[in-house]
């Protein structure tokens, strides 16, 4: 589904100006957000919501995760393009280095991450590696998108789109907080 909208945006959008570049690489993003909200909200959703849709959401979180990285990976090609084609316009109009140094570390995480998605590669790992792997990834992406989202909703340039993405990053933020609570009262309870 990623994959037919940036497709059929890159050829209605183009990359005939460093601005209609600059267009696919946000909605690259728009596009990966809701699948890295989904997978952070995922486990949390089946534990609070037992049902078909949070069970489906649970055993389908990897492909989820994998949604979110084939967006992402749009992202990182539109990027390559605007800097290969309009390299003056990336360093004076968006960018500093230290912005490229945090998105190539974030990109080696989502390469790690999404390699080690694959039972090839994670039977290779020791389970709490790639545990923690998933754990602190699913987090840290979380977090980058949903802050980005807090400050463009927030900002005066404020579109329909930020401000949906920010209540849906903070909705997931909750579940997950509700799910950690209830297993933590349901853990003093047994222990009662």
């Amino acid at each position: 589904m990623t994959f037919i909208a940036i497709s059929a945006a890159a050829l209605l959008i183009g990359i005939s100006t460093p601005e209609s570049t600059v267009s696919l690489i946000r909605l690259s993003v728009q596009l990966a957000s809701p699948w890295i909200f989904l997978a952070f909200a995922a486990s949390a959703m089946a534990q609070i919501f037992p049902g078909n849709t949070s069970s489906w959401l649970l055993r389908n979180r990897r492909y989820l995760g994998l949604s979110f990285a084939a967006g992402f990976g749009w992202q990182a090609v539109f990027i390559a393009v605007l800097f290969t084609l309009y390299s003056p316009y990336y360093w004076e109009e968006l960018h500093k280095t230290s912005d490229l140094v945090l998105r190539i570390g974030s990109y080696a995480l989502l390469i790690a991450m999404t390699i080690t998605s694959f039972f090839p590669v994670r039977r290779r790992l020791r389970t709490e590696h790639w545990h923690w792997l998933q754990l602190v990834g699913v987090w840290y992406f979380w977090l980058a998108i949903w802050t980005s989202y807090a400050e463009l909703a927030f900002s005066s340039s404020a579109t329909v789109i930020s401000f949906v993405y920010f209540n849906l990053g903070l909705l997931a933020l909750v579940l997950r907080v509700a799910a950690y609570l209830k297993r933590r009262t349901n853990g003093l309870e047994m222990s009662s």
